[in-house]
């Protein structure tokens, strides 16, 4: 028999896992519900107690009971909706589920919201950022070799504000998108071929079916999320030929697209049956006029490179995620303009929200779903890297590992408080930029963002 050996970059998956879970063990986080259960996570949790629990999705019980726990929106009639879809709730219902079953067992209560749920919340996202870690795994195998795969992981996984939101923040949507970003990405890939678009046999009818529930449900998690079909649509596609290739490929397998379509669809009926039972329509808008875009004023130098929540200021390791974008033309190209169309058209939508900042968050939170797919860029540069001359590689290298290093404590700023969640300022950042926890000047130099002035637009 032939002696079968584990892989460095699967034994890094193992690894980044192990150290998660104790991380999860060790923070007790889950010992406080309401720390858990908290802000958007409230919206998108409330299906599941609401349907298993309280058997009332229109959450009429709230007039009486689980004042304050539940956190309806109400219409001009008095009946209440929640105000996100039901993606997250889906992926939370096998480990709600689990919770439900056993918190009597261990001898909490089965309201939804005591220890066991709490627990059950941050360990899915614990595992659907393994699970998103796995599938970009397998994806970048396909074009790099094990070490420039290992080390790719490594810095996806634990020095960007990934890190924060597969652990500390774990049931938010941000580890759950990554995750379908991951598969979503892989199986465009698989759907085409290998490498080009041109394929030795067409495109799988579970392929179709595949992308069309994992298309479905990135965009029930969060709508805006949708703009990933774009990877789908360009990928491969990198000359008039290219094109035109492309444009056969999808004429030839249109009843794989219309059933890609259809799979969709299916992904939603529940969202619609639910809203047009509480609202009267099958699409409804909750965020209501005060929530929106403004489209005219994206704030993309503020986003990118403000002191406040700059992406590349709290997560400088992606610069070369971006940098990766000329030699991922010159060697993958077959990924190129896919990936280059989609990030230009997140940031503008991502930054045109009125509350560009996000709120509360470790970093710029609304991007890191994005990572499954600047993962392939970010190898791109690695590989370029190791194949300049000794010294500029290995200038480049130690470029690469501070960078990442700075990220990773911009996470552990974060955690002891010397980052704020929604207020920094230049004069904030510098003033703790060696300390973990805030120097005796650092809360003077913050500067709270006006958000009602924001919902009007002056951001």
């Amino acid at each position: 028999m032939k002696s079968r050996t584990v892989s460095l970059s699967c034994v890094v998956v193992i690894l980044i896992a192990a150290f998660l879970l104790l991380r999860m063990f060790n923070n007790h986080r889950y010992s406080t519900p309401e720390r858990v259960i908290a802000w958007d996570v409230v919206s998108y949790y409330s299906y599941l107690p609401a349907a298993f629990i309280e058997h009332d999705l229109t959450l009429s019980f709230t007039e009486h009971e689980h004042i304050g726990t539940y956190w309806p929106e109400t219409l001009a009639d008095g009946s209440k909706v929640i105000k996100t879809s039901m993606g997250l709730s889906i992926m939370y219902c096998p480990f709600f589920l689990a919770a439900h079953v056993t918190a009597p067992l261990l001898g909490y209560p089965a309201d939804g919201f005591s220890v066991p749920y709490a627990f059950a919340l941050i360990l899915a996202g614990l595992c659907y950022t393994v699970l998103g870690l796995l599938l970009l795994r397998r994806l970048l195998l396909r074009h790099f070799p094990e070490w420039i795969t290992a080390v790719t992981l490594m810095i996806v996984a634990l020095c960007t504000n990934l890190y924060w939101y597969s652990l500390y923040e774990a049931p938010m949507s941000h580890a759950f998108s990554f995750f379908l970003f991951a598969l979503f990405a892989l199986l465009t890939e698989l759907w085409h071929g290998r490498v080009s678009v041109v394929g030795n046999t067409a495109p799988s009818w579970g392929c179709s079916v595949g992308i069309g529930l994992t298309l479905g449900l990135i965009s029930l998690v969060r709508p805006t999320n949708a703009l990933v079909v774009i990877y789908f649509l360009l990928y491969g596609v990198h000359s008039k030929d290219s094109f035109l290739e492309k444009w056969r490929l999808m004429t030839a397998s249109w009843w794989k697209i219309l059933l890609l379509a259809v799979a969709i669809i299916l992904v939603w009926v529940p969202q619609m049956v639910y809203w047009h039972a509480v609202t009267g329509h099958l699409f409804y808008y909750s965020y209501g006029s005060s929530e929106r875009f403004f489209f005219g004023n994206p704030k993309l130098v503020e986003g990118l490179f403000g002191f406040r929540k700059g992406w590349l200021v709290y997560t400088p390791v992606m610069i070369f995620a971006l940098t990766g974008l000329v030699p991922l033309w010159r060697r993958h190209r077959a990924h190129f303009w896919g990936i280059v169309v989609f990030f230009v058209l997140n940031l503008y939508v991502v930054f045109s929200w009125w509350c560009w900042w996000y709120g509360g968050s470790c970093g710029l939170r609304a991007l890191i779903e994005s990572y499954a797919v600047l993962a392939i860029p970010l190898a791109a540069w690695i590989e370029w890297v190791a194949s300049r001359k000794v010294l500029l590689r290995w200038v480049l290298l130690v470029l690469l590992v501070a960078t990442a290093g700075l990220s990773a404590f911009h996470n552990v700023r974060y955690i002891y408080g010397s980052i704020h969640w929604d207020s920094m300022t230049r004069a904030a950042y510098f003033d703790s930029f060696f300390r973990t926890h805030p120097s005796g000047t650092f809360a003077s130099l913050l500067e709270e963002p006006d958000y009602e002035a924001a919902r009007n637009g002056n951001r």
